[in-house]
């Protein structure tokens, strides 16, 4: 409609009603843009929002994670250091040489940890992190999640250790098949419980096994580079809580929680 009135009044060359109805048009533009503007900065602050509050349920599920492996890899490498005593000092764990052969097994568990990224991937994947305005914000989410010690905990996890290959191929299946059944323990999809279990065999007969470990010129070492990779790993997964503990603060501070 202005439009319309705007190119008559330009043939009638009305310069009066060509200035005033110049400016609506401007003013109608301007307004327009700005409404636009506004409603792009509302949808986008909402979207932020939205994914703030995913990535606040992404570390609740991490922290449960790494609770869990920090537990479960002090377990594996207390089993460790048992067995390591046994070879260097001939000392059994309880004097028992079932249970010196349940640790040397207990000592070649795995529970990998895989951040619970998915959000924060996606973001990257899309270019939408921007959506997050404080570039504080912005750094510590890459730090959580790029250049934390959880991601370098999960690279050492990445190659499965020789110890594990080597103790397990040398344990008999009437051993290996009862710490299965009755000292191990997965009660969820992400959890994992090693358990006091009973001697399946004879101690004569879990002596032989221990002798058959103790055989093996290479099995020593590998469980003491493997005890001490697991150490490291369990040092950078703490140090990980306590930045998931940290990250989750600041989260929920931009939540107004």
């Amino acid at each position: 409609m202005i439009l319309r009135h705007f190119a008559h009044n330009l043939r009638e060359q009305n310069w009066t009603a060509i200035s005033i109805e110049f400016v609506l048009l401007v003013v109608g533009v301007f307004l327009g843009i700005q409404v636009a503007n506004w409603n792009e900065s509302r949808n986008d602050a909402q979207r932020a929002q939205e994914n703030l509050e995913r990535i606040a349920s992404d570390l609740e599920s991490d922290r449960g994670s790494l609770q869990r492996r920090v537990v479960f890899w002090r377990e594996v490498a207390d089993h460790g250091r048992v067995a390591i005593r046994y070879a260097e000092t001939g000392e059994k764990r309880e004097g028992s040489a079932w249970q010196t052969l349940l640790s040397f097994y207990q000592a070649s568990q795995l529970f990998p940890y895989v951040p619970m990224d998915t959000t924060y991937r996606e973001l990257v994947s899309a270019g939408e992190l921007g959506l997050f305005r404080s570039a504080d914000l912005r750094t510590a989410l890459a730090d959580y999640y790029v250049r934390g010690a959880g991601p370098a905990a999960n690279f050492l996890f990445r190659t499965e250790p020789e110890y594990r290959k080597l103790v397990r191929g040398l344990t008999p299946r009437v051993a290996s098949d009862w710490i299965w059944q009755s000292c191990h323990q997965t009660p969820g999809a992400d959890e994992q419980v090693l358990i006091a279990c009973e001697s399946p065999m004879p101690e004569s007969a879990a002596q032989v096994v221990l002798d058959s470990y103790l055989a093996d010129p290479r099995l020593l070492s590998e469980l003491r580079f493997w005890i001490t990779n697991l150490e490291v790993m369990t040092v950078l997964i703490s140090h990980h809580q306590v930045s998931a503990e940290q990250l989750a603060r600041r989260i929920g501070e931009e939540l107004g929680r």
